[in-house]
């Protein structure tokens, strides 16, 4: 487990977003190009595959629901566990 800097110039088959949500993602601020730019330098460290978790008890998606807007764009499925 590793930070979204730490990863950056790194990749590996499988990369897992634990907790894409406003909690994780504090620092994000909604249409700012920078906290977008280090979610793609997290996303782009997967050669196959990106896994996001969401746990609705945890926290919310106000902030970061544009990058869920991002996934839904480009065909990223949501499934519900």
């Amino acid at each position: 487990m590793m930070t979204v800097h730490k990863s950056k110039g790194l990749e590996y088959d499988t990369i897992i977003f634990v907790g894409l949500d406003d909690r994780a993602w504090w620092a994000h601020t909604p249409g700012d190009p920078e906290s977008v730019a280090a979610f793609f330098l997290a996303l782009s460290r997967a050669k196959q595959r990106a896994i996001f978790a969401f746990c609705q008890q945890r926290g919310k998606r106000n902030n970061v629901a544009e990058l869920y807007q991002l996934l839904t764009d480009a065909g990223v499925p949501e499934i519900e566990i």
